[in-house]
This record gives C-alpha cells, sequence and structure tokens, in this order.
C-alpha cells in the first residue's frame, strides 16, 4: 500500500508521492464510494454496490478518462476527462476537456490538484490534443487560482447552458 509522503514549501504541506489509476470496472465500486462520500458527506456502510450497464457502457467510452487518487485504499480525488475529435482547421486533433475536477476537503492544498492537472497535460501529449478546455464557476476562487497555476488562462467569458 502506498504511503503519502510530504515536504514542506514555505510552512505548508505538499503531497510528493501520489498514486493515480484510471477508473474501469475493476475499481470503480471504490470511485463511487468516493462520489457517495462527496454527496452526503459521510462513507457508505457497505461499498459493494453492483456496476451498472449503462456505467460499463460509459467507461467503455474510447473517449472518456476517468483518474482518481488515492490514500490508503480510498480515492480521495478524481478528474473526468473528455476526448473531443475536431474537424477541419484542427486538421483531426481534437481538444481535450476537463469535465470535473474534485478533491476531499480534508485533502485540499496539498498538490493532488495540481497532479490530476499533470494527467490531464500527459493525456493531452498522448492523445496529441490540440489543447486542454476546461469551464470553472467564477465564484469557485479556489479552483481559478489552481488552473492558473498550471498555466491555465482567462480565454473569455461564456455562459454555461444546459436542456
Amino acid at each position: 500500500m502506498l504511503k503519502w509522503k510530504y515536504k514542506y514549501y514555505g510552512g505548508k504541506k505538499l503531497l510528493m508521492d501520489y498514486n493515480i489509476e484510471r477508473i474501469d470496472e475493476t475499481n470503480y465500486c471504490r470511485f463511487d464510494d468516493m462520489v457517495f462520500r462527496r454527496e452526503k458527506g459521510y462513507d457508505r456502510a457497505t461499498s459493494d454496490t453492483p456496476i451498472s450497464d449503462n456505467i460499463k457502457n460509459e467507461l467503455a467510452n474510447p473517449n472518456l478518462y476517468v483518474y482518481a487518487i488515492e490514500d490508503e485504499n480510498r480515492y480521495v480525488g478524481w478528474i473526468s476527462l473528455i476526448y473531443m475529435p475536431k474537424v477541419g482547421k484542427w486538421n483531426g486533433n481534437g481538444h481535450l476537456y476537463v469535465d470535473e475536477l474534485w478533491i476531499d476537503p480534508e485533502y485540499r492544498g496539498k498538490g493532488l490538484g495540481k497532479a490530476l492537472m499533470k494527467k490531464a497535460d500527459e493525456m493531452k501529449k498522448e492523445l496529441k490534443a490540440t489543447g486542454i478546455r476546461l469551464y470553472v464557476n467564477v465564484d469557485n476562487y479556489s479552483a481559478i487560482n489552481l488552473y492558473k497555476n498550471c498555466g491555465f488562462l482567462e480565454a473569455g467569458q461564456t455562459y454555461f447552458m444546459e436542456k
């Protein structure tokens, strides 16, 4: 089992070593436990939730990449990435979108968000994507700071719309 190793920088405890795993059918139950903990604020009594066929189909999508970061056999954060192919001026090289990034509040400020964003950079290179795009709520200052620290620049303002 991986144990966290920390270093201190400017009085702040930062993560040095971490384990990031791609989510698939074999580890989805642990991932789902983390999502439950995020939504409810407490751990499940049991973690043997069956995986639906719908989830299996989604995990098999070749353009979906979900990675989780682990501490003591439980996930404490994740990033969900979607590769969107492009045609036209992009010469068939698409963009990688950060759909969601979340870190357990107990683990925030320890470098895990940066580690997951580094994973997005690795995926961009692996997929030969043109770039990485994301949307962030204008009131989510800690996320905005994380993305700026990872080299992202504001590229304009948009409306987020759903149907």
